[in-house]
């Protein structure tokens, strides 16, 4: 009885005060709410922030697609090259945009991927990358995935007729195991009094969400200005020559007090505790260097795009193979997820590109596993070729040489 008067009691409350609050949701969608080149926790968290960033580009004519990650996703760091700066939409003939942050991994992907099938004039391609981090020993999904969640995104997910119930019932069981989504052997009093509550936290923080926008003028994870100066616009897509040249050029201009060629403010600020770090945390057991569990979760998200229609682009990322060489995670082992990962795709028929090859280019990433210039100079010619013709474009362009890079 108890939880009976909870519910109705939250009810109320909602339709008592959801007037002006659902007024101030509805703004996330707005043509004036600034576009977020990199979603903050409480952003990505946001199925109407996130439906509506990609409803608003399509209204306007816009061919974009989101592109599903984690912390290389973030712009501000990687400078013009990066496809969150270079492939913004409306931009070029095609753009990209950034969907995730740090924290959202496999799971939160296969949510997302299923709800942005559901909308009208859904995507029809999207593109992957998945992080070596998220396997390793060290991840913690019941601290991070709830964090990142979103209550929308799985409604929506769960309601998409395209995917089957097997696969829906996967997923939910594991984001019950991950801390969120629905319980397991939930009554369905228990149901009413969640659903409710779960319905006034999204319209609560969807509410400040707005008011944080409409005060700020943008959203906290915009991308900053970047510093280098923008090659010319070529006409249609961007002129891949000079885009490769100026990227070149900024990475090294960046990595030039290290052997590693890493940017020299990281470098001098944070190896050496992330080396500390790495090998004190890392601790493997027998030969487990990598989560079933994350690599079950990859599956699930190439199954829900199987279902849905649509066609991923998966990006191999590398890391940093002088450094990474130093951790229990060597060569060798590295080898392992990079096979895991191309035949997981090889199996589902869906198509990589595949950068693991540049782990020892000394400038396509600028610290232990995040582009510089140059490496998102690669993953905006791959992401562009890729949404322009259905298949991605892997090599430079320009003065850049692969011997030195």
């Amino acid at each position: 009885m108890r939880r009976r008067i909870i519910a109705l009691a939250l009810a109320a409350t909602l339709a008592v005060g959801g007037g002006a609050a659902y007024a101030w949701e509805s703004r996330l969608t707005d043509e004036d709410v600034p576009f977020v080149g990199y979603p903050t926790a409480q952003e990505v968290s946001s199925w109407q922030l996130m439906r509506g960033q990609y409803e608003r580009s399509v209204d306007r004519g816009e061919s974009v697609a989101p592109v599903f990650g984690s912390s290389e996703l973030n712009p501000g760091p990687a400078g013009f090259s990066h496809p969150g700066n270079l492939l913004a939409p409306g931009t070029y003939d095609v753009g990209a945009l950034m969907a995730g942050r740090a924290g959202c991994a496999d799971l939160w992907q296969a949510i997302e991927i299923g709800a942005f099938a559901s909308v009208a004039d859904a995507p029809r391609r999207v593109v992957l990358f998945p992080s070596i981090q998220w396997f390793m020993t060290y991840r913690r999904p019941a601290r991070d995935f709830p964090d990142v969640y979103s209550s929308g995104a799985f409604e929506a997910f769960m309601a998409n007729g395209d995917i089957s119930d097997g696969l829906k019932r996967r997923v939910a069981q594991r984001a019950a195991e991950y801390g969120a989504g629905e319980p397991a052997n939930e009554g369905p009093v228990e149901r009413i009094v969640r659903d409710v509550d779960e319905a006034a936290k999204t319209l609560a923080s969807d509410v400040r969400l707005a008011h944080d926008l409409a005060l700020d003028g943008r959203g906290s994870g915009v991308a900053g200005d970047a510093t280098a100066p923008r090659p010319p616009r070529a006409t249609g897509g961007p002129d891949w020559d000079a885009v490769f040249t100026e990227a070149d050029r900024a990475a090294r201009a960046q990595a030039t007090g290290n052997d590693l060629g890493m940017s020299d403010a990281w470098y001098g600020k944070h190896f050496k505790t992330w080396l500390e770090g790495a090998n004190k945390s890392w601790k493997v057991r027998g030969d487990e260097y990598f989560s079933s569990q994350e690599f079950e979760d990859f599956k699930m998200v190439l199954n829900v795009c199987r279902e849905t229609g649509v066609e991923p682009l998966i990006v191999i990322q590398p890391v940093k193979g002088a450094a990474y060489d130093q951790t229990v995670y060597t060569c060798e082992v590295r080898q392992q997820y990079y096979r895991m990962v191309r035949d997981a795709a090889a199996d589902a028929g869906f198509q990589v590109a595949d950068f693991s090859g540049h782990e020892y280019d000394r400038y396509f990433l600028r610290d232990y596993s995040h582009p510089s210039e140059l490496g998102s100079a690669y993953y905006s010619k791959a992401i562009y070729t890729f949404l322009k013709t259905g298949y991605a474009d892997t090599g430079p362009s320009g003065d850049v040489l692969l011997a030195g890079a």
